[in-house]
């Protein structure tokens, strides 16, 4: 991995904010359309360059990961005792992508960031003089939020996705949180410097990035009741953000709630984005270690990660100087974090991952790989496609086979 450091950072919109600062998502989720596309070249890309031990040369091995992410390795008939505390993942995991994280910031100062290759940091308003940082969203709370949700997706030892390029995207930039005018203002600032960004770094072709929002706003119904033109325009002007965007390549990950509610178009940022472009939005849900839904669903919310007893890592005001400690029992360095703000962003470094294949459209691949729920009308799990017979023979699970019906 490159290790270029600079720093940079960002949050969202239309939701509410979750339990451990984000959103959240349980719900039925459709059958992907076009599920064999790319298939044989996602399957020749897999199983070419076997080596002795009959290990896929395309997969690496981490140790001793985290449940969350030996879980979205964990192929469809393997038990996690049968992971043995191992994340298998792609090389090169997201290696020409950007990935950019709509939050309240980031501490690159973390471990989880040592080999990050942080490219700019974005802030909304005029704010010119604003220096890399994550922020609390209020001013009596110590909650870092946007520095767990960075390390979801490039992080050292809890990402997913770490050879990605990551903008940071601080929506609160220091003021904390103002009213939701001023968020959403704020929000809608932040994304059209994020189209100017992508346009200036990408002349003439088609980005490959991922925008991951996992910070929550006002519902856009609520807004209605209060004010229905605002409220119009609000959609109008947010759709036409989303729009460009999509047009320039640009993928969406979105944490779905964690109110439990059902999540309808008119509850989250997702319901901006013309139907024709809901191919390039994700909303992500949320599940528990039994992969059991514990968060909001609904048709919209297509696919889920564990979200709840996660290892996260712990930001702090660039007013203090932490102590990092060495190994997972270190509480300076992680703290346990719940909700579908951490489930997003190891979607998105998953998403960025897929994008960074180039074998195809990397929604389709990732509800391709994606597996079915134990339990009626949820969400499918999120899954990265690597299968145990990718695996060295010696680790495989006795007798395993894979059903000639996964991908």
């Amino acid at each position: 991995m490159v290790s270029s450091k600079t720093s940079f950072y960002m949050p969202c919109l239309f939701m509410q904010k979750e339990d451990e600062g984000g959103l959240d998502g349980h719900t039925e989720a459709p059958e992907p359309q076009h599920s064999t596309r790319k298939r044989s070249s996602i399957l020749k890309f897999r199983r070419d360059n076997r080596g002795g031990d009959g290990k896929d040369s395309n997969i690496e091995q981490r140790d001793n990961a985290p449940h969350d992410l030996v879980s979205l390795s964990t192929p469809p008939g393997v038990s996690t005792k049968q992971m043995q505390g191992i994340f298998w993942q792609w090389k090169n995991p997201g290696d020409g992508v950007t990935v950019y994280v709509m939050d309240t910031g980031c501490d690159s100062r973390h471990p989880e960031f040592k080999n990050t290759k942080f490219q700019d940091w974005i802030f909304p308003g005029p704010e010119t003089l604003e220096e890399p940082r994550d922020d609390s969203d209020l001013p009596e709370s110590n909650d870092f939020h946007g520095t767990p949700v960075t390390a979801k997706i490039v992080g050292e030892k809890t990402g997913v996705a770490q050879n990605a390029t990551v903008v940071v995207a601080n929506i609160i930039a220091g003021n904390a949180r103002q009213g939701f005018g001023h968020d959403l203002y704020k929000a809608h600032d932040c994304l059209l410097k994020i189209y100017d960004h992508v346009k200036k770094n990408n002349p003439g072709g088609i980005a490959k990035c991922v925008i991951n929002i996992s910070y929550g706003w006002i519902p856009l119904d609520h807004l209605k009741s209060i004010d229905a033109r605002w409220a119009a325009a609000i959609e109008l002007h947010s759709r036409y953000i989303f729009s460009e965007l999509v047009n320039l390549g640009c993928y969406f990950v979105m944490a779905s709630g964690n109110s439990g509610k059902e999540v309808t178009t008119d509850l989250i940022f997702a319901h901006a984005a013309d139907p024709k472009l809901m191919g390039n939005i994700v909303v992500v849900g949320g599940h528990d270690f039994d992969l059991r839904n514990v968060y909001d669903y609904g048709g919209i919310v297509t696919i889920s990660a564990e979200a709840r007893n996660l290892i996260v890592a712990r930001g702090y005001s660039m007013s203090m100087t932490p102590s990092y400690g060495e190994g997972w029992d270190s509480s300076s360095t992680w703290k346990v974090g719940h909700g579908t703000s951490f489930a997003s962003p190891v979607v998105a470094g998953l998403l960025a991952t897929f994008l960074s294949f180039g074998l195809g459209d990397p929604v389709r691949l990732l509800h391709t790989f994606a597996k079915k729920s134990p339990y009626p009308s949820q969400a499918k799990i999120a899954f990265n496609g690597i299968y145990a017979d990718q695996w060295p023979k010696s680790l495989r699970p006795e007798g395993y086979t894979r059903n000639p019906k996964n991908p």
